[in-house]
């Protein structure tokens, strides 16, 4: 039976590292370290599915050797396929269940039961929360039920470290590089990695046609980018033009969107349109691509638009730096033909 304590001690460390902001990989070391020891488990392990959602990727563990954290990719669709569809697994013997991967390497590492709790938010499993045990065990309803609120708290506070690393990424790239294409090209790198998303695209107004075209784009193909202009509805424009962030949960059937067989053909299933404002003005879209629906919140539209607010502050600050030079280059250009001129035909009584 769960008790008191042991709730209260576990989401007191959870609770105490979203305040001070931690990393991601370091609050859930702490979360994992205080599962373990109040529940005295063998090890506690957190996983985030990979961009192309094929594998899960280390992000967190105590308990666990460094041997055993190498022994190789995680198959996301073999060893935790139920998991990934919501449900919460449990495997008493890890040796001998043909959904484990590495039986071999658990026996090795003493670990003889699993439960694998999926990290869910909004109705997309982003990763998966694995508690081991070194005997034979088989966790009762209430702890379960625990578990699943624990993992519930670490998956908000997963999202929220993703979008204020993005933050502060987009932040150092406009300290890093002043020069316009690669600003842009690293905002939509650090936007799709931070983010986990299958694919992120910046479009600039043109100001000559006052039509978006694409600057930079990650995790996409080519074809799509270039056709991008022509994707969504006249009604999604006008409303990102007017500076509304607009979110599509079901991209292949939203009205919203024009050619919903080109979003099947990529493999998308969400978008999250950001208006890029400068000024009070329009000046470009953030898009926000995903491999499964996800139903963005509030607070991440929110936080998306503040994300949009510093890339078109990077963007701004690019593109003066771009006009500064080329009047500085444009200047020096004068200066030459000035001193070769004046060179070649000096005024009368100077010296050369």
């Amino acid at each position: 039976m769960v008790k008191c304590r042991q709730c209260r001690n576990v989401f007191r460390v959870i609770g105490d590292a979203l305040n001070i902001q931690l990393d991601t990989s370091v609050m859930l070391e702490m979360a994992a370290r205080s599962i373990v020891e109040e529940f005295d488990l063998k090890a506690c392990h957190f996983r985030l599915l990979s961009r192309d959602q094929r594998t899960l990727d280390h992000v967190a563990a105590y308990g666990l050797s460094q041997r055993f954290l190498d022994k190789g990719p995680i198959d996301a669709e073999r060893s935790v396929a139920e998991a990934l569809e919501g449900q919460t697994v449990m495997i008493t013997d890890c040796v001998a269940d043909p959904r484990v991967q590495y039986p071999d390497e658990f026996e090795a590492e003493g670990i003889a039961s699993l439960l694998t709790v999926p990290l869910e938010t909004r109705g997309q499993v982003i990763g998966v929360m694995r508690l081991f045990t070194g005997e034979r065990h088989e966790f009762p309803d209430d702890i379960v039920e625990f578990f699943k609120v624990v993992a519930l708290f670490c998956t908000s506070a997963i999202i929220d470290c993703m979008y204020r690393r993005i933050l502060e990424h987009v932040t150092e790239s406009t300290r890093s590089s002043l020069d316009p294409p690669e600003v842009l090209d690293t905002i939509a790198r650090v936007v799709c990695d931070d983010l986990r998303a299958k694919g992120c695209v910046i479009q600039l107004v043109d100001a000559k046609t006052s039509a978006l075209a694409p600057q930079a784009s990650n995790g996409l193909g080519e074809a799509f980018v270039a056709t991008l202009g022509g994707l969504f509805t006249g009604e999604t424009t006008e409303r990102l033009l007017s500076g509304e962030c607009v979110a599509i949960l079901e991209g292949r059937s939203d009205k919203l969107v024009a050619r919903p067989d080109d979003i099947e053909r990529e493999g998308i299933a969400s978008i999250l349109l950001v208006p890029l404002i400068s000024r009070g003005k329009t000046t470009g879209v953030l898009s926000v691509f995903t491999n499964n629906p996800y139903l963005f919140s509030g607070a991440e539209k929110r936080l998306m638009t503040a994300i949009g607010e510093q890339c078109s502050l990077a963007i701004d600050n690019a593109k003066m730096f771009a006009a500064l030079k080329r009047r500085y280059e444009t200047l020096v250009d004068d200066f030459h033909l000035w001193f070769e001129h004046s060179q070649a035909y000096p005024q009368r009584g100077s010296r050369v």
